[in-house]
């Protein structure tokens, strides 16, 4: 692998509330136990019970953003928890990106970026620096988009030290599941191309790198993603996608890590088992990684958390970082990526230090 120049984003800490587990720990743990928590739950107006698999231990019955914000705290704090300033005087700027759902008002979002604030507060290593803050609302390619957002932060500006990235979401809020279930989204008898509603919190402390080579030992880098839009969207009852677009982020984001097929060790995607992401994901990877190097481990989280919306592109940086540093799995470089069905694709690659 060659070395690039450009800055890098280490992944440096983490928080995780899943629904199987509310810490990066317990999720982590249960991941490799594969427990499942899926439950059965009746909407009105439909004969048969749909399959979620929600966070009732923290979320209870609430709804609407103040579930979302039931969610988000344990993952910002746990993110933060081990956080300090190499000296009282150090002040580098920083970048906060709290990364939400469409489905939220501009009020409800000013709500969540108040509390988002609060679960700050505690933090004053973090607070006593001078920090900027974007709000970002996005399907489920937000983490990539967020990530994108913060190496143009660091592109204009060279002392840029720490982004801090959190997203939560949730497919199981009563009325974002009622409207899943009214457009036909919602996996149950005779609908095999939908999917298992998920919900999640995830936040991730990156911290920047010169190139690979700063790469501390044991740690990961992101590198900048890449983000393709299909003019056309993706229907989930297409039986022959055009997978394209996926291609072409998986391409682009071999290249902005200066790599190719041949350096990457693991894949992970959002696949949730339909047919129709599988036919998306097959298609791209034979044009793209399988024309070069053979069959490759795969991690699908959206098998055991369910769709989780803006969380699983973070989960997904999350989870073989963790898997390595426990030595459950020896992780060198992951492709993963994931596709939204308006037409959205993003991909990248976490590259483990060479030390």
């Amino acid at each position: 692998m060659t070395s690039i120049p450009a800055p890098l984003l280490i992944l440096q800490a983490q928080g995780l509330v899943t629904a199987i587990g509310n810490s990066t720990g317990q999720t982590v743990a249960s991941w490799i136990a594969q427990s499942r928590r899926s439950r059965k739950v009746r909407l009105a107006g439909f004969a048969d019970p749909f399959t979620i698999i929600d966070c009732a231990h923290v979320c209870g019955d609430s709804v609407g953003p103040e579930r979302l914000g039931r969610l988000l705290p344990s993952a910002v704090a746990e993110a933060l928890d081990d956080f300090a300033a190499p000296s009282p005087h150090d002040r580098q700027p920083a970048l906060e990106i709290l990364v939400l759902p469409t489905w939220l008002t501009h009020e409800q979002c000013n709500a969540l970026d108040a509390q988002f604030s609060a679960c700050l507060a505690d933090h004053t290593d973090w607070t006593a620096r001078p920090r900027e803050r974007l709000i970002v609302q996005a399907g489920t390619c937000g983490a990539w988009i967020a990530l994108e957002h913060a190496y143009r932060a660091m592109d204009a500006n060279l002392q840029l030290e720490h982004v801090l990235i959190a997203s939560v979401d949730s497919a199981c809020e009563p009325g974002v599941l009622a409207d899943l279930a009214s457009r036909d989204l919602i996996f149950g008898p005779g609908h095999a191309q939908g999917f298992v509603p998920g919900e999640a919190a995830a936040c991730v402390l990156l911290k920047r790198a010169a190139h690979a080579g700063k790469i501390p030992a044991t740690k990961f880098a992101l590198h900048r993603p890449a983000l393709i839009a299909s003019p056309s969207g993706f229907r989930i009852d297409d039986g022959a996608p055009d997978a394209s677009s996926l291609a072409q982020a998986l391409a682009r984001a071999l290249d902005f890590a200066a790599m190719e097929a041949i350096h990457i060790s693991h894949l992970e995607s959002d696949m949730d088992g339909s047919d129709w992401r599988a036919l998306l994901e097959a298609n791209a990877l034979n044009r793209v990684i399988f024309s070069v190097t053979t069959a490759l481990p795969q991690w699908r989280p959206a098998t055991l958390l369910g769709q989780t919306g803006i969380p699983s592109g973070l989960i997904g940086w999350i989870l073989p970082a963790v898997l390595h540093a426990q030595g459950i799995e020896q992780v060198n470089t992951v492709l993963n990526w994931s596709v939204d069905a308006s037409g959205q694709c993003a991909a990248c690659v976490l590259e483990r230090s060479p030390y």
